[in-house]
């Protein structure tokens, strides 16, 4: 994240008192870079960087947490935003392009591991497109190739941004006035041959009316091959925990031969229609090969911007995007579960299965119910493919109205569909349907029901199913959805209002309105719940507005006095009226940045922020899902521990399948999630403190540490199956004593294998989260006496950033504080990725002549997992170090030839069993994929 300026850094951000490393660097002019670092501006021009309304006020120690310039994503040799972003210490991974399950192609940004709802992603300090009814940007979808730089703000920023900035903002900000044309083309590949993904853009730019206009249009288009589990060692079979601290080939209690559970015996078919035992250990489905380790992508995107100066009173401005994004999804075959009727006298079974299931027939009616756990093999991979076509237009006008006030106002408009097709997909009845069989005049098996064609399904055995009953079960699948987003906003500013002395003061007033609507269109099976292989969903539909007004001053107190350099105050305010529940919200802010002498700076600052809750979180309808749970009665210590049995038995598990895998050996609970329209918006209160070293005796370097707190009320969340299950049984630290036997009543259980189903997990205003840490950096670059290539002088550039997570403590049910967790430096099933305590970055770069070299180390520290009830095969993930290396010529102006290497000594990834994400591991933290080379060129003409 290097960003050089030639000029004064006049950081608007500290008008805030946020937390922020980064800060002014003078660059030697003599001292040519290789790789052209378009954020650099020209000499004498100021920059405003992100965090504040009012820009331009001379806080020269000012700067965001952090900035990530153009010359940085040149050097990282990645094609997608994404892969530059997920470095910074300050963001935790969260979806990526090793997202298969769940995934969807997107990439999205979580700052300081609060979700990516939490955290508002802005370009040119507006909102942007949202990719879903989540209302988050798929970050993949901003144009690279226009980035002049990316501004990450800390810490809650809704009284200057609005709703959503509890975390703090990544601003993109785009480059303005180009002229000319710029090509450019990257190409990666890992050293396995596999995962091969191109980009190439074009940047075309012209002036007119004597530099009083400018237009610029932008073309880009990626193409990334996907990666299929199966083509790592250590993916391609499913791990599970053996229960001796080892770990072993694992898998799915869903099997190909049919596993079916009666008065919780589980039985498997062989293929000859007879029945064996079933061993979780030795018999279950490995479902690992045929996932994508990498989701293949195809985007086109198209960027268009202009500007044109009327008059001093009257800028106006236009920009639009369209975007066309296709993924796809790749999961193991359909399996298929749940309570069947079995025909005991089925020419399919073999006289041992026949005799079996006739003496298990009750009432004698020919048919056994029984619970079956069945992959469809035979009706092909399930796939996901997604095509997401989104747009974008704003149109705006600025300009000076005298007296030193100045206005801006726009209008946007984005709207983005989503069009998933999927196959794979069987439908329930008709699966029902198929099973109850019957003999026909002729002796034939026939289905009961002959209707829509019945075929008779035999289940009875891997791969028995025919061609003809595949097809009848088989139903193709498609849904819609669409977000849409407009606002319009207004401001007024004057940045020279009046002055007590020591600096002008500088306020704006504004007003904004915004209406989000969304809708989520399922097909009849979906809808319906019939279908079975991808999650069955209801539909989605509704939107709601917000109107706003907001004020933001600052305020220079002293200058020039001992110890004061400077002292200046800021405050903010913004009131929001929601059409939901939410009504009437006020968020504000206030802080102080105070230069004791030209080499410190101290800062402050307090900020209440808001998320209100998305259109997906108060009208989505209910929804499958399958996360990583266990059910505490599989487990031995049920067995031993007189409070877990009792609570097992009281919740309908017999006595004589406690402490078995009864489940199957499964890690995965089928639970139902769904949303509320009655929720409240989401208070966080931000408190920040640091300090800035500049010495002037030693020039060209700088030093900041910031302290953040950040305490988020009425959580919205689902609470988690394993904290249901955390609330209903208890867990080791309380000697598995129940905390709300309440909770139970959302775990209901099968009545033949006694497995948990259906986890009732809706979201709701639950629970609340407080971090805490310390963001650094130092930063020192110095010409060098020497140097190569035609060149008598070089430079040294270096950077050192990191953060230092203290506490992030989690409560998923505010009602039992016991069940709190401090997720720093864990991993697993409650915290999700691991939240290391120590996340490091560090770049060294050097130049002269031509050419440029760069260095870039990455540490994760080590984390244990959070379950303290499970001795899991891994407790612990080691420190994680990784190393980029990366070398640009110019080989003539204009023109700049890049090569590099990405995990540099190819590090492969923690392998976990039970208490993994997936494809045994956690691939969005750790690099799934080994060593990696890139190459890339970039021309200007």
């Amino acid at each position: 994240m290097r960003l050089d300026f030639r000029k004064r850094l006049l950081a608007s951000t500290l008008l805030l008192g946020l937390s922020a490393p980064a800060v002014a660097q003078t660059v030697d002019p003599a001292a040519t870079q290789a790789v052209p670092d378009d954020a650099a501006p020209a000499d004498g021009e100021t920059i405003v960087v992100t965090g504040s309304r009012l820009g331009g006020l001379q806080l020269q120690q000012a700067s965001p947490i952090a900035v990530v310039s153009a010359q940085d994503f040149a050097l990282s040799g990645q094609p997608n935003v994404e892969n530059v972003l997920k470095d910074l210490p300050q963001l935790v991974p969260s979806t990526t392009g090793a997202s298969n399950n769940p995934g969807g192609g997107v990439a999205t940004a979580d700052l300081r591991g609060l979700g990516s709802t939490r955290t508002l992603v802005l370009v040119d300090n507006r909102r942007y497109v949202a990719y879903d009814s989540n209302q988050v940007v798929d970050l993949n979808t901003i144009p690279a190739g226009l980035i002049e730089r990316v501004d990450i703000v800390s810490g809650g920023r809704s009284a200057v941004y609005g709703s959503d900035a509890i975390s703090g903002v990544i601003n993109f900000v785009m480059k303005k006035d180009f002229s000319g044309a710029e090509i450019y083309a990257n190409y990666r590949i890992n050293e396995a041959g596999d995962g091969g993904t191109f980009n190439g853009n074009l940047l075309l730019g012209g002036n007119f009316e004597d530099g009083r206009g400018n237009a610029t249009v932008y073309f880009d288009y990626t193409k990334r091959n996907g990666i299929l589990q199966s083509a790592r060692d250590y993916s391609r079979q499913a791990q599970v925990d053996d229960g001796e601290g080892g770990l072993i080939a694992g898998g799915s209690g869903s099997i190909e031969g049919t596993r079916f559970a009666i008065g919780g015996v589980n039985r498997k078919f062989e293929p000859d229609g007879s029945f064996s035992a079933y061993s979780a250990a030795t018999d279950a489905y490995n479902y690992a090969p045929s996932n994508y380790l990498q989701v293949p992508q195809e985007r086109f995107l198209m960027s268009a911007q202009t500007h044109y100066d009327v008059s001093d009173a009257l800028t106006v401005y236009a920009e639009g995007q369209f975007i066309n994004n296709r993924v796809k999804n790749q999961l193991a075959p359909t399996p298929f579960t749940g309570s069947v009727s079995l025909d005991a006298d089925s020419s399919f079974l073999s006289a041992g299965s026949r005799t079996l299931l006739q003496g298990l027939d009750t009432d004698g009616d020919g048919f056994v119910t029984s619970t079956i756990y069945r992959r469809l093999s035979e009706v092909g991979n399930r796939v996901s493919s997604l095509d997401n076509t989104a747009y974008r237009t704003v149109l705006g006008a600025k300009g000076d109205i005298g007296g030193g006030w100045n206005y801006d106002a726009y209008y946007s408009y984005s709207r983005t569909k989503s069009i998933e097709s999927q196959t794979g997909n069987v439908s329930r009845s008709r699966v029902l349907q198929a099973l109850r069989t019957t003999y026909d005049t002729g002796g034939n098996l026939v289905c009961s029901d002959t209707s829509n064609g019945c075929v008779p399904l035999n289940i009875f055995g891997a791969g028995n199913i025919s061609d003809a009953a595949a097809a009848f079960i088989t139903i193709p699948v498609q849904n819609s959805s669409t977000i849409s987003e407009q606002v319009a906003s207004a401001s007024i500013s004057n940045r020279e209002l009046f002055d007590l002395g020591a600096g002008p003061v500088g306020i704006v007033f504004g007003t904004e309105y915004r209406r989000e609507q969304g809708s989520y269109n399922p097909d009849f099976s979906l809808s319906s719940g019939d279908v079975v292989g991808f999650n069955a969903g209801e539909g989605l539909g509704g939107g709601y507005n917000v109107k706003e007004v907001y004020t933001e001053v600052a305020v220079p107190l002293l200058a020039d006095l001992p110890f004061v350099k400077k002292l200046e105050v800021n405050g903010a305010y913004r009131y929001s009226y929601y059409s939901t529940a939410a009504k009437s919200v006020n968020t504000y802010s206030g802080g102080a940045v105070w230069s004791l002498i030209d080499d410190i700076a101290l800062r402050g600052q307090y900020s209440r922020a808001v998320r209100a809750p998305t259109v997906s979180d108060l009208f989505s309808g209910a929804s499958q899902d399958f996360p990583a749970a266990t059910d505490p009665c599989t487990t031995a210590v049920a067995l031993t521990n007189t409070n877990l049995n009792a609570s097992c038995l009281s919740n309908g598990v017999a006595a004589s399948v406690i402490g078995t895998a009864y489940d199957g050996g499964s890690t995965q609970i089928q639970t139902v999630n769904g949303g509320n329209p009655a929720l409240r918006e989401e208070t966080s209160d931000t408190y920040t403190a640091g300090i800035v070293l500049q010495p002037r005796f030693l020039p060209g370097f700088s030093f900041t540490a910031d302290y953040y707190k950040i305490k988020i009320a009425n959580y919205i969340s689902t609470v988690g199956t394993t904290n249901l299950i955390r609330a209903c049984y208890g867990d080791a630290d309380n000697g598995y004593t129940p905390y709300d036997a309440s909770y139970c009543g959302s775990l209901p259980r099968d009545a033949n294998s006694f497995a948990i189903t259906d986890a009732a997990n809706t979201l709701a205003n639950t629970g609340g989260v407080t971090t805490r840490g310390v963001d650094f950096e130092a930063r020192y670059g110095l010409p060098l006496g020497f140097g190569a290539f035609g060149s008598d002088t070089s430079r040294l550039d270096l950077r050192f950033s990191g953060t230092r997570l203290i506490a992030f403590d989690y409560n998923p049910l505010a009602a039992i504080p016991d069940l709190t967790i401090d997720c720093a430096g864990k991993f697993g099933q409650t915290c999700g990725n691991p939240y290391a305590k120590w996340r490091l970055s560090t770049r060294a770069t050097y130049s002269t002549g031509p050419m440029t070299v760069s260095v870039l180390y990455r540490h994760l520290s080590a984390v244990k997992d959070d379950d303290s009830a499970t001795t899991y095969a891994v407790e612990r993930i080691k420190a994680y170090d990784y190393f980029d290396l990366t070398a640009a010529f110019r080989i003539k102006d204009g023109f700049t030839w890049s090569v590099g290497v990405n995990n540099l000594f190819d590090k492969q990834p923690p392998i976990l069993g039970d208490n993994q994400q997936q494809a045994n591991t956690y691939p969005s933290t750790y690099d799934p994929y080994g060593r990696a080379f890139f190459v890339s060129t970039n021309v200007k003409f």
